[in-house]
């Protein structure tokens, strides 16, 4: 009897070397556990912010575009989007007119439209562990909008989005793809202060993948597929004023962002129940725009603080940080030509613990 143990045991190491050295050279194994969540359960913590703000932040800076005065007779080039106006003077050669055509220009009033395009990228990693992800989000919008006023701008923008994560917690992917709509609208209160509201829809299609060990050295690919439809509405009190060459814009703003989600079943037979996530969230921007010629350059800092986050927790070992606050540093340049804008920016996000965020859009506008 004690001879068997002794086999077993001395078999049982060289069996174990064996398959350490297999691993090590082959595949560098790691026994994957059977009861891993399926990619969204993760990652809709996160993303759901992340998809949502390039959109909102695109239009807000359409509806905050405006025209550099032109010459020393402070003659400005007006375009058909809403800004705060500030009268040129002495100390200051911009001016922020409302709304109004070319016709219109330097009066204030008059009809106006334009027609714009951008594109937006966002790359977003979880370095977590126990929800780690990396990946990207990309948008190209297109809008349309006009006045009839010297207070008001209403327009509408389309489109189209697609995400695509790699979610190494349970070595997995995750594709979605999908359309929005988003109409929008901003009123002048006063020569400085602006108001906005702006409302998205959309309509989207995940598939995702995760990985399942089934053995010591052979797993399985559980697939599955849903539709989710997602709304939001973001609304912003904006100033901005002018010193000669400096053009300095702050504001205040709420987002309020819902998603819901179709249940599924995996094609191992796993159900998941449908499932509804709703945000609330407020920000403070600061932004100081500095511009010679037909161009300006721009740093900006906006204060994000999330009211409900959705959080991920374990039951037990370490925890995600779940962060619900975070600041998104701007940079770019912006370009004024007649009739065609041009706007350029980079982005990252800071005082985030497990996240990691980067980004770069362009806007070209033509007024109409």
């Amino acid at each position: 009897m004690l001879e068997n143990t002794v086999l077993q045991k001395t078999l049982a190491g060289i069996l174990g070397c064996a398959l350490s050295l297999f691993a090590g050279t082959a595949l560098a194994f790691t026994l994957i556990p059977e009861n891993l969540s399926p990619s969204n359960t993760i990652t809709e913590a996160t993303t759901l912010e992340a998809q949502v703000q390039p959109i909102a932040g695109t239009i807000r800076t359409q509806l905050l575009s405006h025209r550099r005065a032109k010459g020393p007779q402070k003659v400005a080039q007006v375009g058909p989007m809403l800004a705060a106006n500030t009268h040129a003077d002495s100390r200051s050669d911009f001016n922020y007119l409302a709304a109004a055509g070319a016709s219109g220009a330097g009066s204030g009033g008059g009809d106006g439209k334009s027609l714009w395009i951008s594109a937006v990228t966002n790359s977003l990693e979880n370095d977590f562990s126990r929800t780690a992800f990396y990946g990207a989000t990309h948008n190209l919008l297109a809008g349309y909008d006009f006045t009839r006023s010297d207070k008001y701008v209403l327009g509408i923008a389309v489109g189209h989005e697609a995400s695509n994560f790699v979610t190494t917690f349970n070595a997995g992917n995750e594709k979605t793809r999908g359309f929005n709509i988003n109409p929008y609208f901003a009123y002048l209160l006063s020569d400085t202060w602006s108001v906005d509201l702006i409302l998205g829809y959309g309509d989207f299609d995940t598939r995702q993948t995760r990985t399942m060990g089934t053995g010591p050295l052979t797993t399985v690919a559980v697939d599955s597929e849903f539709a989710s439809k997602r709304g939001f509405v973001s609304t912003n009190l904006t100033n901005v004023s002018a010193w000669g060459n400096w053009r300095l814009t702050s504001s205040l703003g709420l987002m309020a962002t819902k998603r819901e989600q179709d249940a599924y079943v995996e094609n191992n037979g796993f159900a998941v129940a449908a499932t509804k996530q709703s945000i609330e969230q407020w920000n403070l921007l600061g932004e100081a725009a500095y511009g010679r010629g037909n161009a300006e350059t721009f740093l900006g800092l906006m204060y994000e603080n999330t009211q409900d986050p959705l959080k991920i927790e374990f039951a037990t070992g370490a925890q995600p940080a779940n962060d619900a606050d975070s600041v998104l540093l701007t940079a770019g340049w912006r370009h004024f030509g007649r009739d065609l804008t041009a706007n350029f920016l980079f982005s990252t996000r800071l005082a985030q613990e497990q996240i990691s965020e980067y980004g770069f859009s362009m806007m070209l506008r033509i007024d109409l």
